[in-house]
């Protein structure tokens, strides 16, 4: 088996719950035997994003969702990407730095693509 069952199961449970208060995620789940999840969502109903390959695809048509909703649509996707791209990239930073301290003073390892997307299934 190349991933975790009680990831994904956890994993489901997490974009439920971001499905039912209609909110963007991004989340990764690690469990220690070197597995891990990430859930990338971006579509809740006031986002105007979708994931594709490479990158972010915005597609708003005030034609056909109106010029008031379209509004809606455009700020709430611009206040998702940039709190995003804030807390994201501050993190990521600390991680990095702390994956070169711990490799330097451990000599850790690198796992090799043990990562799965939440809608993956490696069986």
């Amino acid at each position: 088996m190349q991933y975790s069952p009680k990831l994904k199961k956890a994993m489901e449970e997490i974009k439920e719950v971001a499905k039912k208060y209609d909110i963007a995620a991004f989340v990764v789940l690690n469990d220690g035997d070197g597995f891990s999840e990430y859930l990338n969502a971006v579509t809740p109903s006031y986002s105007c994003a979708s994931l594709m390959e490479g990158g972010i695809r915005f597609r708003l048509k005030s034609a056909e969702v109106g010029k008031e909703r379209a509004k809606q649509m455009a700020e709430g996707t611009y206040n998702m990407v940039t709190h995003f791209a804030d807390m994201i990239s501050k993190h990521a930073i600390m991680y990095i730095d702390a994956q070169k301290f711990l490799k330097d003073k451990w000599g850790g390892e690198e796992f090799p693509g043990n990562e799965t997307s939440h809608d993956q299934q490696n069986n």
